[in-house]
C-alpha cells in the first residue's frame, strides 16, 4: 500500500507539473495576443510625426517657455496637461512627476485658470513655478480638450507620442510609441492586424 501510494503522488505530481507548464504557455500566447493598454490618442491637432506647434507660454513663475524650445541631444520632454478641479489629474500628478524622473524627461506641466489655484497645486505637489506654464494657448494649439493629458516631444521638436492618460500604464505606452516607433496604441493594432495570418486578430 505504501508503494502503491507512493507511486501515486508522484503521477499526480507529473500530472501537475504538466499542467502548470500548459497553463504557462496558454498565459504567454495570450500575453502576446491580448493588445497593450495605451494612452488614447485624439485624430485632431498636430499628430505624432509633425512638428510641435511652435507657441510658448507664461509658468507661474513669470517666465515664458517654448513648449517645442530646443533640448539637449536625446531629451525628451513630457507636457502633462492637468487642472485642479480634475480628480484624476490630482491623482496622477505624483505618479507622473516620479515618472519623468525615472525616464529623465523634462516634465512640464500645462493648465489653464486662475493662477493661484495652480499655485496651490505646484507647491502641493513639489513642482517648481517655473516648470508649470499656465496658459490657454498651449492647449489650444495641441487641441486639448479632456484630462489628463499628455504629450511628449522630441529633441527636435517632434511629437512622438500623445493622448489621454489615466495610469502610469498609458504614460509608459508613450515611451513604448517611441521605442518602437508606433505611434499610438491605436496604430499598434493596426500594425499587428495587418501581420496577423488570416483569421487571426
Amino acid at each position: 500500500m505504501l508503494l502503491i501510494s507512493q507511486i501515486l503522488i508522484w503521477v499526480s505530481i507529473l500530472v501537475l507539473a504538466g499542467a502548470v507548464l500548459a497553463l504557462a504557455r496558454q498565459v504567454g500566447v495570450l500575453h502576446e495576443r491580448i493588445a497593450p493598454v495605451g494612452a488614447l490618442a485624439i485624430a485632431k491637432g498636430p499628430q505624432p510625426g509633425e512638428a510641435a506647434p511652435k507657441v510658448s507660454g507664461r509658468t507661474l513663475a513669470g517666465t515664458n517657455i517654448e513648449v517645442a524650445g530646443p533640448m539637449p541631444p536625446g531629451q525628451l520632454r513630457l507636457l502633462f496637461f492637468v487642472s485642479p478641479t480634475c480628480p484624476v489629474c490630482k491623482n496622477l500628478l505624483p505618479t507622473a512627476v516620479k515618472f519623468a524622473e525615472s525616464e529623465v524627461l523634462e516634465l512640464i506641466l500645462v493648465g489653464d485658470g486662475e493662477d493661484g489655484d495652480y499655485q496651490s497645486m505646484a507647491e502641493r505637489h513639489g513642482i517648481a513655478a517655473d516648470r508649470f506654464i499656465n496658459s490657454a494657448l498651449v492647449g489650444r494649439a495641441f487641441h486639448v480638450g479632456k484630462l489628463p493629458y499628455a504629450v511628449l516631444i522630441s529633441e527636435l521638436g517632434i511629437i512622438v507620442a500623445q493622448g489621454l492618460v489615466n495610469t502610469r500604464e498609458h504614460l509608459e505606452s508613450l515611451i513604448v510609441a517611441h521605442e518602437t516607433g508606433l505611434s499610438s496604441v491605436q496604430e499598434y493594432i493596426k500594425a499587428r492586424k495587418l501581420r496577423a495570418p488570416a483569421g487571426e486578430v
